[in-house]
This record gives C-alpha cells, sequence and structure tokens, in this order.
C-alpha cells in the first residue's frame, strides 16, 4: 500500500473509530435507559408514562422544575440586562476586567456556589450575622436558603452573566442610525429605547433566555444542596429514584421525560439562535460610549453595582474566609483536607477524594482531547458534504443529553459485560466526564484547525506527504497551543463535576466536588470551605491558562 492510501486509511480509522466507540459507551447505554422507561412485559408501550404522570409527586416534580427554571431565568435577565447595558453603553475604568469577570460564574462547580449561599446567606452566615450587628436584629432578617427563591438566587448567580454578554453584544452591534433618527424627530431617549433599541435587542434575549431555562432546567447540584427533596427537580428526582430509592425504571421513565423536554427547549433555543446571530447591515458604526457617573442620575448604576458585588463576590468570599476562620484564624481544615486519616462523612480520607479527582480529570480530558480532535479531524473530512450537518449532530449528541440522564446509562450498562469491569472504579466515572467534555474540546479545536492556512497544508501535500503526515508534522504543530487550552479547559470541567459521580459512585469512590456536598450534608463546613477554595484556585487556574495559551494562538 502506498503512502497515499495509508494516509486515506488513516483518515477514515480516524473517522469510523469515535463513532464505534460512541455506539458502545454512549448510544447503547441511552438505548438501554428508553427500552427500560419503555418497556414493560417485553414490550414498548407509554403504560409506565401514564403512570408516572399520574404520580403526584412527579407531576410536582414537573411543575417545581419548570417554575424554578422561568422565575430562575426571570431574575436572572432582571440582574444581567443592567450588566450587559453597562458593558455596552458606559466607559469606565476596570470596564474589561468587568467583562472578563462575567466569565467567573461559569468556572466555578456549581457545588462550591451552592457552600457560598449557605455560608453567606444562611440563617447564621455572614450577611445576617452583618445586619444583626448592625440594626441590632434579634433574628436573621435575611431567610432565603433552603426554599424556592435560595435556588432562584444561586441560579441567578450562575447565569446573569449570559444574559450580560448576549445583550451586550447585541447592543454593540446595534446601527446608530435607526436610533440617531428617532431622536432626531423629536422621541425622547425613554421612547426611542422602547421603540428602536429594545425590538433590536429582542432577538438575543430570546435566545439567552431559551439558554438560561435550559441550565436552570438540568440544574442538580444547586436544587439538591439547596432544597434537598422537598424542593428537588426532574434531576434531583432522577437521582433520588436510582441512587436513594432504588427503583431505576422510574428512574429511567423520569430521565426520558426530562431529556423529551430539554430537548423542546434546545430546539427553540436554536431557532432563537438562529435570529439572533443573523447578519446585520448597517453603517458599520457604534454608538458612542457615555463616561459613567459624569450625570447626577448615574448614582443609580453605583447602587446597581454595589447590590452585584454583594451577590456575586459574597458567597464566594464567604467559601474562602470560612475556610480559615472557622473556629478562629486556623489551618486546621487544610490539614485536615489533607489528611490521609478516614473521614466518615466522605467514606475515604479527603486526600483520598483530592486524588481520584485529580486522576479523573486527568483521564477525562487526556481521553477527551484524543476523541475530540479525532472528531474534528472527521468533521473537516466530511464539511463539504450534505449529510455533514446531521453526522455532525450525531458525534456531539452528548451536548444534548443531562448529566444525570448520562450518569444512569452508564450506571446500567455498567451492570453486564463489555463495560462491567469499570463500575466502581475511577475508570467507570473519566468515562462518563470524557463524554460531558470531548464535545467543547471538538468545538474549540475545529474553529481554530479551520482557521489555518490551508497553503501550508497544500505544501506539505504537494512535496509528496500523505494527509497523516502533513497532519502530524504541519497541522499538529500549529495546534499545540489550541490543543493544550483545549485539554486545560476539559480537565477544569471534569475537576468541577459532580452530577454524574453522584449517580455512578460508591463508598469509597468520591471525587472532590461530591465530597464537599457530603461534608455539607454532615455539616463539616470548615473542611467543606478548605476543599471548596482549593477547587476553586485549582479550577480557576487552569482556566486562566487556557484563556492565556488560546490568547496567543496566530492562526494567519
Amino acid at each position: 500500500m502506498d503512502s497515499l492510501g495509508k494516509g486515506k486509511l488513516a483518515g477514515t480509522l480516524l473517522f469510523v473509530l469515535p463513532l464505534a466507540f460512541l455506539a458502545l459507551v454512549f448510544f447503547l447505554p441511552l438505548w438501554e435507559v428508553l427500552g427500560l422507561g419503555l418497556r414493560e412485559g417485553g414490550h414498548f408501550t407509554l403504560a409506565r408514562f401514564r403512570e408516572l404522570l399520574s404520580d403526584p409527586y412527579v407531576r410536582y416534580l414537573l411543575r417545581f422544575t419548570t417554575e424554578q427554571a422561568l422565575i430562575s431565568s426571570a431574575l436572572s435577565f432582571a440582574l444581567g440586562f443592567p450588566l450587559g447595558w453597562l458593558l455596552a453603553r458606559y466607559r469606565f475604568r476596570g470596564r474589561e476586567i468587568l467583562r472578563a469577570a462575567t466569565l467567573v460564574p461559569f468556572v466555578l462547580p456549581p457545588i462550591t456556589v451552592a457552600l457560598g449561599f449557605v455560608l453567606f446567606f444562611g440563617h447564621s452566615g455572614y450577611l445576617n450575622r452583618a445586619l444583626m450587628g448592625a440594626f441590632g436584629f434579634e433574628s436573621p432578617p435575611v431567610r432565603i436558603l433552603y426554599s424556592l427563591w435560595g435556588i432562584v438566587l444561586a441560579h441567578a448567580f450562575y447565569n446573569a452573566p449570559v444574559f450580560a454578554r448576549f445583550v451586550a453584544a447585541a447592543w454593540e452591534g446595534l446601527d446608530p442610525e435607526p436610533l440617531e433618527a428617532a431622536r432626531t424627530l423629536g422621541a425622547s431617549p425613554f421612547w426611542a429605547f422602547l421603540t428602536v433599541t429594545l425590538p433590536g435587542l429582542l432577538p438575543a434575549i430570546a435566545s439567552a433566555f431559551s439558554l438560561v431555562f435550559i441550565f436552570c432546567f438540568l440544574s442538580f447540584a444547586i436544587p439538591l444542596t439547596l432544597g434537598g427533596a422537598r424542593y428537588a427537580t426532574l434531576e434531583v428526582g432522577v437521582y433520588l429514584f436510582a441512587r436513594v430509592y432504588n427503583r431505576v425504571p422510574r428512574a429511567a421513565a423520569l430521565a426520558l421525560l426530562e431529556l423529551l423536554i430539554s430537548l423542546a427547549f434546545a430546539y427553540l433555543y436554536i431557532r432563537g439562535g438562529g435570529l439572533f446571530s443573523g447578519s446585520r447591515e448597517g453603517s458599520g458604526r457604534t454608538l458612542p460610549r457615555t463616561a459613567l457617573f459624569s450625570r447626577r442620575a448615574h448614582i443609580l448604576w453605583g447602587i446597581y453595582l454595589f447590590c452585584a458585588a454583594v451577590l456575586f463576590l459574597g458567597p464566594m468570599l464567604s467559601v474562602v474566609a470560612d475556610s480559615f476562620l472557622r473556629a478562629g484564624p486556623t489551618l486546621r481544615w487544610y490539614r485536615l483536607v489533607f489528611s490521609p486519616a478516614h473521614n466518615p462523612y466522605i467514606g475515604a480520607s479527603p486526600l483520598r477524594a483530592i486524588g481520584v479527582g485529580v486522576s479523573v480529570a486527568v483521564m477525562a480530558a487526556s481521553g477527551a482531547l484524543v476523541l475530540g480532535t479525532a472528531i474534528a479531524w472527521g468533521l473537516r473530512t466530511v464539511g463539504r458534504f450534505p449529510f455533514s450537518r446531521v453526522l455532525e449532530a450525531v458525534l456531539l449528541a452528548p451536548l444534548a443529553v443531562s448529566s444525570v440522564v448520562l450518569g444512569l446509562a452508564l450506571l446500567l450498562a455498567f451492570r453486564r459485560p463489555p463495560l462491567s469491569p469499570l463500575a466502581g472504579t475511577p475508570w467507570g466515572i473519566a468515562l462518563a466526564h470524557l463524554l460531558l467534555t470531548y464535545p467543547f474540546v471538538v468545538r474549540l479545536v475545529k474553529p481554530m484547525w479551520d482557521a489555518l492556512d490551508p497553503e501550508l497544508r497544500e505544501a506539505a501535500r504537494t512535496l509528496g506527504a500523505d494527509p497523516l503526515r502533513a497532519f502530524l508534522t504541519v497541522e499538529l504543530p500549529l495546534l499545540s497551543r489550541p490543543l493544550t487550552a483545549a485539554w486545560a479547559f476539559a480537565f477544569a470541567l471534569s475537576l468541577g463535576e459532580m452530577t454524574a459521580v453522584a449517580m455512578l459512585s460508591r463508598p469509597g469512590l468520591t471525587t472532590i466536588p461530591f465530597a464537599i456536598y457530603q461534608l455539607i450534608g454532615g455539616r463539616q463546613f470548615g473542611a467543606a470551605s478548605a476543599m471548596a477554595t482549593i477547587l476553586i484556585v485549582v479550577t480557576g487556574s487552569v482556566v486562566f491558562l487556557w484563556e492565556r495559551l488560546a490568547s496567543r494562538v496566530h492562526l494567519r
């Protein structure tokens, strides 16, 4: 076989092998969930669905999940829209830092946010203690924890930046001429905003609202920690039925119901995203930015920024402060976290939980990098064919499946060969994290790969190199930084992921986020804060490395 034939064979294998791998570890387990949820007496039937929807508790889960997702999305909009307005229309020192800070909530693992809300907004939390000391209240004035509003506020912490970034990008892209024309014709600033600016922002707002609704609908760690069984969502319900109540068929049927609903909203988001991403033709100019605090009315922005700082900084600073100040200034909790002694709340030593979490993240990120790069190769190969969009959707299908549904699918798959050896091992958790993270590797690597100068590869081919050799000698060195950045991002995602671990863990096998959850359940807040602080520092550092590497990529 000549070099050209070997190159084509290697390219085909790099495309077919990922499909076979996904069929074994993703599609077949998902099919088993489908069968368990719909099959009864050896036949497919909707009887289990009808039974499910007749259960008052399931109806409550569906109603509460939808209710909290709608309220969370509305509050996220109320908090995020002014921030997007501020970033788009005003100039001030630190504006770029503030824009970059809108990415911070996406870096933080949800369990650290839940812990921060417990420590900051709890009855004996930092906020209530400060208000009671300052104003002499005899009882805690802020009582939102372990309620619907605690969950909603925590979701707003996460998702308000989504609205801010969507609104800021849309506002900066608006053509200023219609607004100027409205003002010339005598419209007041408020009326011009309502009739000209706001209609131009509505597609972005609709896209952001759909996306945030999906995030809140599929949320797991925050409702589990701040709501428990009383304020459970569908995600928490699947976990409770599968791991607590041991009613796996009921969990499978509930997972399918959740999957159908989430796919419907994902479709609406894609439709809305198409509207938002549509091209705009205008003068090419942008509206000039106003200097912040240049007018007396801008004092309202100061009030907003203070409230936003309390909401966004208070919980995270509480975690860090609690790790050093609980029971006085001390490093006791960090010594406990790095102790090899058995902890009854975790079921293992905290040091082992850290070791398992880091090793799982390394395995998952490395596997995601290999799989994601191979899929990016395949998608570039078939990018010009009519079925390429369908194939891309198939290869990136884990994006449309929630973590708890994936965890349930693997929990069932690990019961029999060929995946049974992975049950109860770090490799099993790493496989779940690989499936959750590799689509992000594809989304990060493929655009940078597409942006490489094609003449370099063509020159290598002209000199006799087959496709594989051209990739190894020309493209791979140029992609070293994007690949390193993608690995770092996958590592951070895996290190903070908790949902799949909750479905697949066993006594003695836990990772950092699930160990934090177990410590919170045991009221061991000092140790939980120390471990959460370590997680915040590590994930933040890794994502900072990712941003630095991504920013240094020069493609053309």
